[in-house]
């Protein structure tokens, strides 16, 4: 071994090391490792920074912002929601969310997805007495198997497609995968439903609702039970309102009184006013549907915000403002600043008194509608921070812009699978439509963009690089070949896939990949087989993380989601952890060799 392939091979070591301790989070350990390699000199600067204009990986952050138009619209909320209403028995409830789950995964990102679904099942589980035990762990795994019955149905496929191509080999077409992804799926559908099922705990989790965006600020609000709306004559446990979609009931105003102790079981009327405690966007989502409204006052109402008239602005309260410790009943917004308090959020404290009874205090954040004079009554005095960039949520979209993102979804799903175009120019293309017709703003669209996952896919790219340049994916690809010759081919493909799937548990699905295809190139090279069978199994294998929460981001979700343990992943992951693996060979073997 030369000394650059053993510095390589040390630092992918320690890499993976602090990976699995969690030392850091991966795009710091990553990067760090690629850091290392670059100031050693086995990579050269443009070696080094190839990753970070990958094909594959730019891919894969404009489908994040497809799929978050599509999340926006509200379909796939809506249809899961219809779907699960349908189902005559937990078990057909469970089939007919998982199939639409598997279907959707092919054709978006199932992080999002399962983010999207998780709130409307805990809560069609607490309407009905079932535990959610029994529906998310399946979801995820449907998501992860649907995944690999497309090109650009899972992040790692695009991965492994963008290698091939970079390095003159031709990638996987639109549905190849499909091969092993249709029968896979099929079979863990089967499984979960019939077995898999009885195998996971009834468990219902303690944490609440999580959307995957921690950083969020949670607002506190009061709402008021329309007359004749959806909400009216149903309890708190049938509404769901006390955990609905990320939202907290803090409390209810009952003879001018706050009471925060409430049965699920009360019977909500017209004018019970509700505290709620969540992001400004669930909040939104509430109030459009038609069951209750927010109550800011006589002087601002929505519906001059959802027709553009008034603004939403987002304002932190300065150390010198004249309204500190002062109760919002008694600073009377409207006449002084020409706006109306909506919400308001104070770091690290859950706000249980009613609006108007709540006292400012100083970095306290306001939600306002603000009026066409607000700035220049706040511009001389030193009021209030304005925040930019808050979008306004409770504005109606025009059903064409809710319609378009699927419209163009299938679209660019018909145009890449006839191989037109591309998927990256039919992804670019439809983005740019996205921002250009202002369905989604650009400030939106960034945080759709799961920028740690790009930088962990571009900075493995560069070590997989390394792998190659210095000969360490070489040599041990002819470990491999060495250690398996009494079994032939066979034994050779089970290695691959077992490492491959070790690593993904251990790791992260997109690095795991990235570290084996190099060596599954050499392996295809000295034994003078096609580049295909090899690449299909690491995609695959790197996708099939079923043992463990940590392995791929939808298990990590529904880990607390779903009240599980590490040990319910080993119980039922490891079953359809072989049986995965079994179809995959089995059929790689039957269609490439």
């Amino acid at each position: 071994m030369t000394w650059e392939m053993t510095v390589t091979v040390l630092i992918i070591v320690m890499m993976m090391g602090m990976l699995v301790k969690e030392i850091a989070r991966p795009e710091y350990v990553l990067s760090g490792a690629l850091a290392v390699l670059l100031l050693t000199g086995i990579l050269t600067p443009r070696e080094a920074i190839q990753g970070f204009y990958n094909k594959g990986m730019l891919t894969i952050g404009l489908l994040c912002i497809v799929a978050g138009a599509v999340q926006k619209s509200g379909w796939a909320e809506r249809f899961i929601d219809y779907v699960l209403n349908k189902g005559k028995t937990p078990r057909g409830s469970l089939l007919r969310i998982m199939v639409p789950s598997s279907i959707f995964s092919g054709v978006l990102n199932n992080t999002p997805i399962v983010a999207a679904f998780t709130p409307i099942v805990r809560q069609w589980c607490e309407k009905h007495d079932l535990a959610p035990s029994k529906f998310l762990l399946p979801i995820s795994y449907a998501t992860i198997a649907g995944g690999t019955m497309t090109l650009i149905g899972t992040s790692t496929n695009l991965v492994v497609h963008g290698m091939l191509v970079e390095r003159g080999y031709q990638g996987f077409s639109f549905f190849q995968l499909a091969v092993i992804g249709v029968p896979v799926t099929v079979v863990l559908l089967c499984f979960m439903v019939l077995i898999g099922m009885k195998m996971l705990p009834s468990r219902v989790p303690t944490m609440p609702y999580y959307s995957g965006e921690t950083e969020q600020k949670q607002f506190s609000a009061e709402m008021v039970v329309k007359k004749g709306g959806r909400y009216e004559g149903m309890t708190l446990k049938q509404a769901g309102l006390h955990q609905e979609n990320g939202l907290r009931l803090t409390g209810m105003i009952q003879n001018k009184t706050v009471r925060t102790e409430i049965s699920p079981y009360y019977v909500l009327k017209e004018g019970d006013r509700l505290l709620l405690r969540g992001k400004l966007t669930d909040i939104a989502a509430l109030e459009k549907k038609n069951g209750l409204w927010l109550d800011t006052g006589p002087a601002y109402q929505l519906d001059g915000l959802k027709q553009g008239e008034i603004r939403l602005l987002e304002v932190v309260v300065t150390h010198y403002s004249s309204i500190l410790f002062k109760k919002i009943k008694d600073i009377l917004f409207p006449r002084q600043f020409d706006a109306a308090v909506l919400g308001v959020h104070r770091y690290q404290e859950a706000l249980e008194d009613r609006m108007k009874d709540i006292t400012i205090k100083p970095g306290d954040t306001l939600l306002l509608l603000a009026g066409p004079d607000f700035e220049k009554r706040t511009s001389s005095r030193n009021e209030f921070t304005v925040l930019h960039g808050r979008g306004n949520p409770f504005q109606e979209l025009p059903s064409w812009k809710g319609i378009l993102p699927v419209f163009l979804l299938g679209v660019m799903v018909l145009l890449a699978a006839a191989e037109v175009i591309s998927i990256f120019t039919a992804a670019l293309l439809t983005v740019l439509i996205v921002l250009g017709l202002n369905i989604m703003p650009v400030r939106e669209a960034k945080n759709y963009i799961p920028f740690q996952v790009l930088v962990v896919i571009a900075a493995a790219l560069g070590i997989g690089e390394a792998m190659l340049k210095t000969g360490a994916a070489a040599y041990i690809a002819e470990t491999f070949i060495h250690w398996m010759a009494p079994v032939g081919l066979l034994g050779i493909f089970l290695l691959l896939y077992v490492l491959t799937n070790i690593f993904t548990e251990m790791i992260t699905n997109n690095a795991a990949a990235i570290i084996m295809l190099p060596v599954s190139i050499e392996t295809a090279n000295l034994l003078d087989l096609s580049i295909t069978p090899f690449a299909v199994i690491v995609a695959i294998a790197a996708s099939a993380s079923f043992m463990t929460p940590i392995g791929y981001q939808t298990n990590l979700f529904v880990y607390g989601q779903g009240g599980y343990r590490f040990v319910d992943f080993l119980k039922v992951g490891g079953p359809v952890s072989l049986i995965v693996m079994t179809l995959t060979i089995s059929i790689t073997w039957l269609v490439w060799v």
